[in-house]
């Protein structure tokens, strides 16, 4: 008679395996949303301004969205419709935190706005606001910019917008002395 120790035995039986299932969650927090906002408004500064009475005629204020640039006045016709700076304007200023590090945003330009006088009479011109320009101040690459801008390691960019400011029709009167203003909305996305 063959003895078998009962670790011989146990070594010849197939192992007995057990599965225990575990329950685990999966979870993502969505952040789409950041932090736009607008530091100092678009200033034009102080100029004098005539209009032309015929409406052919234009004169235009351009303030570069690029801080070591001048602003500059032009005219399609000096005698006829004129801007001269009396006191230099600045671009707008906007700074956007809590991107990703990295991320591009589009802008999406403003529409041609309406800068209008505010408390004189009707019939005050007011004058178009376009042709937007952009400058990165800070985030990956200091420089101009057209429809993008790219935020830096931490998630942040600076941005300034200049903008052409162009006289209207003076055919119902000229341009008086006071305030005018307009807003206008840049967007930027993912």
């Amino acid at each position: 008679m063959k003895k078998y120790s009962l670790l011989s035995i146990l070594a010849v039986m197939p192992a007995l395996a057990v599965a225990q299932p575990a329950e685990f969650k999966a979870s993502v927090t969505v952040k789409n949303v950041f932090t736009f906002e607008n530091t100092e408004p678009l200033s034009f500064g102080t100029i004098r301004a005539s209009g032309d009475a015929g409406g052919v005629e234009t004169a235009t204020l351009i303030v570069a969205a690029n801080p070591n640039t001048a602003p500059r006045a032009d005219s399609t016709d000096v005698t006829k419709a004129e801007i001269a700076i009396l006191e230099p304007g600045t671009p707008a200023k906007f700074t956007v935190d809590g991107v990703a590090p990295y991320a591009t945003l589009t802008i999406t330009n403003p529409t041609e706005t309406d800068v209008l006088p505010q408390s004189l009479p009707p019939g005050t011109p007011g004058f178009k606001l376009s042709a937007f320009t952009y400058f990165v101040t800070s985030g990956t690459t200091p420089a101009a910019a057209t429809t993008t801008v790219v935020a830096d390691a931490d998630g942040k960019i600076a941005f300034n917008v200049g903008a052409t400011l162009t006289t209207e029709s003076a055919d119902k009167g000229n341009y008086l002395d006071g305030l005018y203003e307009g807003t206008f909305s840049v967007e930027l996305n993912y």
